[in-house]
């Protein structure tokens, strides 16, 4: 069976190029590059399985990060050999050996794997996470941007006068969920077909935050598709429960009792020995 790696990436050109040498011809790499990001990739390119693409600048929770994890499933799906797929980041690792990988991906490769929750739902903050949606967002990472005083503004005046966005799509029936997941050629042709036919369901989320989290599960939520809600990941959250920590070999036994596929995040220098063991379970 052959099979698709998405990745999204920024940067460390060193960790990108180790995590695509794990997969051999079985495997196509699907990678966007952030436009920002001044290392030299092209050799990375040059890879016979190795599609390499740099069209958006990408900030943290904003728009233009959906919009590249969409282009890659385009660009992805349209390789009629492919039968499963699995989004990523580049700091992300597999959790097992390249054969049983394989083998676990060929005996479940009709599974879709993917967190997914109704909306509001309690642990996304204010509004159960509606507010990410139903307000103007001018700029989502505004804590990280100049933009910030006024987004803020904007938003508490939203909030007071109760302008809401209406969500159009699915009977209003919203979804949350992690980023990242593994999926069948049957749900990504389910995706590519909604989008293609509904190109508003796309636009409807500009301005709003962290959209990745909401536009795709909403979407395969409300599909009829089986969906195991599972995103297939080994991510230590930490004490906040928002910022993945970065693994060390002292998270290996963790990783390999999750039974998960990937393990994030890596970081050279801190993860270097956890990746060994990895490389050599």
């Amino acid at each position: 069976m052959r099979q698709a790696i998405l990745i999204t990436a920024y940067r460390d050109l060193e960790q990108l190029k180790r995590l695509a040498d794990l997969f051999d011809a079985d495997f196509e790499i699907f990678i966007h590059l952030d436009r920002k990001c001044r290392e030299d990739y092209a050799a990375i390119g040059r890879r016979q399985n190795v599609h390499l693409m740099s069209r958006y600048n990408v900030e943290w929770g904003d728009f233009n990060h959906l919009q590249a994890i969409i282009m890659l499933m385009a660009e992805a799906y349209a390789h009629r050999d492919l039968e499963y797929f699995h989004l990523i980041t580049g700091s992300d690792y597999p959790a097992m050996p390249l054969a049983d990988f394989k083998a676990y991906c060929e005996q479940h490769k009709e599974d879709n794997y993917l967190e997914h929750f109704p909306l509001p739902h309690d642990e996304w903050g204010a509004e159960g996470g509606l507010n990410r949606i139903m307000y103007w967002w001018l700029r989502p990472n505004a804590h990280r941007t100049a933009g910030a005083w006024l987004t803020r503004k904007l938003n508490s005046l939203q909030r007071r006068l109760n302008l809401k966005r209406n969500f159009g799509y699915f009977g209003g029936r919203l979804y949350g969920g992690g980023t990242y997941w593994s999926m069948s050629r049957k749900a990504m042709g389910v995706a590519m077909e909604y989008l293609q036919a509904h190109p508003g369901y796309l636009r409807r989320f500009r301005h709003t935050s962290i959209a990745e989290e909401v536009c795709l599960p909403t979407l395969w939520a409300n599909s009829g598709i089986a969906l195991t809600n599972n995103y297939m990941r080994y991510i230590d959250w930490g004490t906040d429960g928002a910022n993945p920590q970065v693994l060390t070999e002292k998270d290996f036994d963790n990783i390999k009792a999750s039974g998960a596929l990937f393990a994030r995040k890596m970081e050279r220098g801190a993860s270097d020995r956890l990746m060994e063991m990895l490389d050599n379970q």
